[in-house]
């Protein structure tokens, strides 16, 4: 009957995975943050470049390639339906994955309880109590509805670890070449997958042992002339089948060793930025010591032990509630009393081995990078649970419905954690940069031929880049708004926008008006406590532009530019202040080449040399809007803010700028460039 049940069981479980992973995935987690929108990227570059299919994604200081190209094939399916590529289907992919994992840690679960032939075994009810955790666990869910690699960690140590188990079981070639397939892919996966390999060859040395010590006491009771036994045959083939699981993990990830071998510091780049490398740490990790501590805590429920970024977790929150902390504590007890036995040390181990990343890398314990140890979680809460669904004893007091109590109590806990408090958290406008993914919608949406002008993110922004490159729009003007204000000297015969992004960019929207008087906020964005996260300005058709230099001036340099005049600020100087220094530059065409500016404070001595008393080299714009990409017929507003000397001596210094290539070229050709006036530090 319990069979029978069980077939039933199963399908209710992965609906239930089904449903908490997919409900409400358009809406939730919102926006599109920087690194789903990097692999997407990577993805629609895939999809639409039949020439782009890369081994390795170096940017972003390297990613696995793996979630990139199933992400392709869900914006190909996306596409032939009709439906928009972006954070959705990259979601959907995930959730895909955090189903899958469902359904293999139920295999899993089937072949641990086949290894564990003892005098207490596992019950047939064991790989759905395995099952349903998985299923009902926030922690899994919460990655499974994002659009990144973290989620395929679990997925591949159980498929990985079910396949071993079965061919050892059964002596099947095809699961120990399976086995091989799923470690060569959880290599091109995600860096935190990179130990599985490991884990796996502890897992066989079990097996080995465990089944060398079983051969011995079957020739001690068969006698030496009966040697060559069943079980002797078995072994020859699970060595033969161990071979070829390393022989094709090894040639399936050749190619990607290949190119290692190549890019050696790619292979550590990643790791050595989040690796603990003193005894004080960063801020958030003080020492091994430290993280080891509180990795423990993780599975809660007891003190703030959990992830505290929103993004990852709902902050301090554990990752297992208080109805599944009590199987998982038991199952852990359990599976330590049991240890010698191999089904619960392969779990312990598999266990350690998923959080030591963790433990070993800043800010833990770190939900997503060590989200494979959620799978065998899941297996010692199954331990706990199926003890209490065994025990004679408490089946006088109903513990079966104790099992399924807890697991539902547990499934409606994660799921009000999830959809109601942490969907409800102010912070993940920013965590998920969704303010980001609307400015970006929104410029995709208007005109190819509407100028825009953007503050202060750049185009490579890959939540912005996403947006626009997807629906073929080109990219507007981006400039840092707290350094420089392009726009064109005469007005355009259509509406120009400027989005400002006030969070960060606090000057703009002070200046715009100057400039624009006429200039009306067509849109805002408003973040999650009611605040402005920016604005769309319009400059309307014919209006001149306003705020004239303070002091104009006419001088052509070259390359295209001119200097139309220079503000100065304060009026009044004094050693150690900050000048500040707004110049007015104009182009007639595009500049051909990268100028830097370079201000000067100079002063001459006794012999009448020029002397630099400060000044300030960068290109324009703090690098934001280099003289290539200004446009013909721009007026260039570009602000230098330049340091006094505190033992500056009182008296008249002049203000020279010019602009200079690496080469050596100048513009103009005197090394001490234009002399605009003095400033008198009082």
């Amino acid at each position: 009957m319990l069979r029978t049940l069980r077939w039933f069981a199963l399908p209710a479980i992965l609906l239930m995975a089904i449903g908490l992973r997919f409900w409400r995935i358009d809406t939730l987690p919102p926006g599109f943050h920087f690194d789903e929108s990097f692999e997407g990227l990577e993805a629609w570059r895939i999809l639409t470049d039949p020439s782009y299919r890369p081994i390795f994604l170096t940017g972003n200081f390297g990613v696995t390639p793996f979630n990139a190209y199933a992400n392709a094939l869900m914006f190909g399916l996306f596409r032939a339906l009709g439906s928009e590529v972006g954070p959705v289907a990259m979601r959907v992919t995930a959730a895909c994955f955090g189903v899958l994992g469902v359904l293999a840690i139920f295999g899993l679960a089937i072949e641990i309880r086949q290894l564990d032939k003892t005098k207490m075994p596992l019950s047939p009810a064991f790989p759905l109590f395995a099952a349903a955790t998985l299923a009902v666990m926030r922690w899994h869910i919460h990655f499974s509805r994002m659009g990144i690699e973290p989620i395929l960690v679990p997925l591949t140590w159980t498929a990985a670890t079910w396949l071993l188990l079965r061919g050892w079981r059964t002596g099947h070639w095809s699961n120990f070449v399976g086995c091989g397939v799923v470690l060569a892919a959880g290599m091109y996966t995600y860096q935190g997958a990179w130990i599985i390999p490991f884990i796996i060859l502890l897992t066989v040395l079990y097996l080995v042992l465990n089944d060398n010590w079983r051969l011995e006491i079957g020739k001690w009771r068969l006698g030496s002339n009966r040697a060559i036994s069943p079980i002797s045959n078995l072994l020859i083939k699970q060595r033969i089948g161990l071979l070829l699981a390393a022989v094709v993990a090894a040639l399936l990830f050749a190619p990607l060793a290949w190119f290692f071998w190549q890019h050696w510091e790619l292979v550590f780049l990643r790791p050595t930025q989040l690796a603990i490398v003193s005894a004080t740490g960063s801020p958030a990790d003080t020492s091994v010591w430290h993280n080891l501590w509180a990795t423990a805590k993780l599975f809660g429920p007891f003190g703030s032990p959990g992830d505290l970024d929103p993004r990852r977790n709902l902050p301090g929150a554990p990752a297992l509630n208080l109805w599944l902390a009590i199987p998982f504590y038991l199952g852990v007890g359990l599976a330590i009393w049991r240890i010698r036995r191999p089904a619960y040390a392969i779990i312990l181990t598999s266990l350690a081995g998923l959080v030591v990343l963790g433990i070993f890398s800043e800010y833990a314990p770190h939900f997503h990078r060590i989200l494979g140890a959620a799978a065998p979680t899941a297996l010692l809460c199954a331990v706990g649970f199926d003890w209490l669904w065994q025990s004679p004893f408490l089946r006088k007091f109903g513990a079966q419905w104790v099992c399924v109590l807890l697991l539902v109590l547990g499934g409606a806990t994660s799921a009000q954690e999830y959809f109601v408090r942490w969907a409800a958290l102010p912070d993940l406008f920013y965590a998920f940069d969704d303010g980001i993914w609307q400015v970006g919608q929104t410029v995709a949406a208007l005109p190819a031929d509407q100028p825009i002008y953007l503050t202060p993110r750049t185009a490579d922004h890959p939540t912005l880049a996403f947006a626009w490159q997807t629906q073929g729009r080109p990219a507007p003007v981006t400039f840092d708004g707290r350094y420089i204000f392009p726009l064109a000297i005469q007005p355009s015969p259509q509406p120009e926008g400027y989005i400002v992004i006030e969070h960060e960019d606090f000057r703009t929207g002070l200046l715009l008006p100057e400039v624009f008087p006429g200039a009306t906020i067509g849109r805002e964005w408003l973040d999650r406590q009611g605040k402005v996260y920016a604005r769309f300005y319009q400059r309307n058709v014919g209006e001149l532009a306003q705020r004239p230099p303070q002091q104009p001036l006419s001088i052509t340099l070259g390359d295209g530019i001119e200097l139309a005049g220079y503000d100065v600020q304060p009026a009044q100087l004094h050693a150690g202040e900050i000048l500040y220094l707004q110049l007015h530059w104009q182009t007639t065409s595009i500049p051909g080449s990268d100028w830097t500016v370079f201000t000067h404070v100079t002063r001459r001595d006794d012999a009448g040399n020029s002397q630099v008393m400060a000044g300030r080299d960068s290109l324009p714009g703090n690098g934001s809007l280099p003289t290539r990409r200004w446009q013909a017929g721009w007026r260039i507003l570009d602000e230098y803010q330049i340091s006094l000397p505190a033992d500056l001596a009182p008296g008249e210094y002049g203000v020279a700028v010019g602009l200079y290539q690496a080469t050596g070229e100048r513009l103009p050709a005197d090394e001490a460039g234009i002399l605009l006036g003095t400033v008198k530090i009082e």
